[in-house]
């Protein structure tokens, strides 16, 4: 029988409490590809959207993350603007997110031992089209995004976790998780008693599969 042991390889965190895996979680945003939000195209597409809405020019340097932009303009609606993004045909995911055709191959070998899911508070469109623009589209069992109605930062109890459990027949212990952040997407999973790989970011994620192959698949 295989020994769980702590990985120690730069980038990576893990958090292991068994040995049978079945269902492998992955976060999207700065695990899979990077962050959208924070790319200049999408802070100039954003900006634009902005001033068009409030008929003022932004200052110079305007570049934050999209959430602390619209904080910043609370009569405007977040949301809104990312349906408006995500159905702009000329708005162009594919200037953000690149071909990873090596992730391809990994995802796809991972998919022959592991049920994956893919969990992001993004919405489906969005998702669409970030994961044609990177090449791994229609690999995943499951995708999650807004519309299905579970968010990241209402997950911290486990009853999404316990729908996966009973969706796929497994156990909370037979998840694991692979994210870029602790408190959205490593500490609910472990808090459920599941398992975790946390990465600084997506370059370090062939690593977490490789570990993930490397320990768990039979």
């Amino acid at each position: 029988m295989k020994k769980i042991t702590d990985v120690n390889k730069s980038g990576i965190k893990t958090f292991f409490n068994s040995l049978d895996i079945k269902l492998v979680i992955f976060d999207l945003h700065g695990t899979l590809t990077n962050r959208t939000s924070i790319h200049p195209y999408h802070i100039e597409y954003r900006n634009n959207y902005i001033e068009k809405k409030i008929k003022i020019k932004l200052p110079q340097g305007f570049n934050f993350g999209t959430d602390e932009a619209f904080e910043k303009f609370p009569q405007l609606d977040k949301h809104e603007f990312y349906k408006t993004r995500d159905n702009d045909p000329l708005f162009r995911f594919d200037k953000i997110h690149k071909p990873n055709p090596i992730l391809e191959i990994k995802l796809k070998e991972l998919n022959q031992y592991f049920i994956t899911v893919l969990f992001t508070d993004s919405y489906l469109k969005q998702i669409e089209k970030t994961l044609i623009s990177i090449g791994i589209n229609n690999i995943f069992n499951e995708i999650i995004g807004v519309e299905n109605g579970y968010r990241k930062s209402k997950s911290h109890n486990s009853f999404f976790y316990d729908i996966l459990c009973s969706r796929f027949h497994i156990s909370k212990d037979q998840i694991l998780i692979i994210g870029d952040r602790m408190d959205k997407d490593i500490n609910p999973v472990i808090k459920a008693g599941g398992n975790g790989i946390k990465i600084n970011s997506n370059k370090n994620i062939l690593d977490a599969i490789e570990i993930t192959l490397t320990l768990f698949k039979k």
